[in-house]
């Protein structure tokens, strides 16, 4: 792994700002509409008697968008990782780019790479037994 400071440059895609403004827009919407009468119940749920891999995740941002974090964390942990990392990537990226300051870079490996996916796969499954044993 490579661990680096890399100015932006022209044409530089802004995935933090992108990233985290649709999730700041999510959270806005959540906190003045009624979401939760908007969506329909969980399809998978509703055949198979288990919570799919993302149920509870609009309950989450519900929690979250009205300050309620420990709610939104027990309901499901790792939407509201993913959301929390988005909004503070979203500050980042906004302060990096205001100030014209290098932004922390990483170059990962194949190696490094598929180790990372592989993480990420695990973090999805263990995240998913917990749903199935406490929802």
């Amino acid at each position: 792994m490579l661990v680096s400071l890399k100015k932006r440059t022209d044409g530089d895609i802004e995935f933090g700002i992108i990233y985290g403004g649709i999730a700041i827009l999510v959270l806005c919407a959540a906190h003045f509409l009624p979401v939760l009468s908007l969506f329909p119940d969980c399809a998978f749920q509703s055949i198979t008697g288990f919570p799919c891999p993302t149920c509870g995740f609009t309950r989450t941002v519900e929690h979250m968008a009205h300050g309620d974090l420990v709610s939104s964390i027990i309901v499901n942990p790792l939407a509201a990782l993913c959301f929390m990392s988005a909004v503070l990537y979203f500050v980042y990226s906004i302060f990096t780019l205001m100030c014209g300051s290098a932004r922390i870079f990483i170059r990962l490996t194949d190696k490094e790479g598929n180790a990372l996916r592989m993480s990420a796969l695990f973090l999805v499954l263990l995240n998913w037994l917990y749903l199935i044993n406490f929802l």
